[in-house]
């Protein structure tokens, strides 16, 4: 009944289509893109690089992650900008996944992004390797409105950068913003803040608040998919 369920949890229509129309018939014939449930294409007109030494069917899974802990939402792909893939990823079940014309979406290998996430791209951001977003986490790259200051009628920048460095792990309903750039083996507790450069922070540090402070040192996750993560190549 399991193995029935796990069948019927792909969304193959979404499969055939997405593959077909934003992959190289060369890439596409070998489905890297997996979907789940379902799934809604608000706009296809930008494009994808899938860089990846390796293409492998379902290397790229969207929709089903988290599936057995929320009801069924739906998962929305709106990309007019460039979505970069170097790697293995998972975007869990209901997320919104959105880049801009002008943006640039770029993720390295084996990011995970939690269930009913929101990712909005209008600029750049940078997810590099081995990284963890828990559920109904927030990126954006972008204030989405401008604001204007009443002295001197300058106008704050509306959008920035956002750079997540590898073996990262950000707890539930953290929010990411404009500015972020975090150094590698890197924590963020839940219900947190980010957004400034957090370079000057040690690796293996634990942050949390709103906004982070430093709450802990010498603290790594343990990756699971991971025998040792002293070996992982974080470059």
């Amino acid at each position: 009944m399991n193995s029935i369920r796990k069948i019927f949890a792909h969304n193959f229509l979404a499969i055939l289509y997405f593959n077909f129309k934003m992959l190289p018939f060369s890439q596409a014939v070998k489905f890297p893109f997996d979907f789940y449930y379902k799934v809604r294409f608000e706009h296809l007109s930008g494009r994808i690089f899938l860089n990846s030494e390796k293409i492998t069917r379902g290397m790229i899974k969207i929709g089903g992650r988290g599936s057995e802990m929320f009801s069924r939402n739906t998962t929305i792909i709106d990309l007019k900008g460039t979505f970069e893939i170097n790697g293995a990823l998972e975007i869990g079940h209901g997320c919104l996944i959105r880049v801009e014309k002008k943006g640039i979406l770029s993720t390295g290998n084996n990011v995970r992004i939690g269930a009913l996430s929101k990712v909005f791209c209008e600029n750049n951001i940078l997810f590099k390797n081995e990284i963890d977003f828990s559920w109904e986490c927030q990126i954006f790259d972008t204030n989405f409105h401008y604001i204007k200051n009443v002295i001197d009628n300058s106008i704050d920048d509306k959008v920035g950068f956002v750079e997540i460095g590898s073996c990262n792990w950000f707890g539930n309903r953290v929010t990411v913003m404009k500015g972020t750039k975090t150094p590698d083996f890197f924590i963020v507790a839940s219900n947190s803040l980010c957004n400034k450069n957090y370079f000057d922070f040690p690796q293996n540090s634990l942050v949390g608040g709103f906004p982070v402070k430093l709450i802990g040192e010498n603290k790594k996750r343990v990756f699971e998919n991971l025998e040792d993560t002293s070996k992982f190549d974080i470059e």
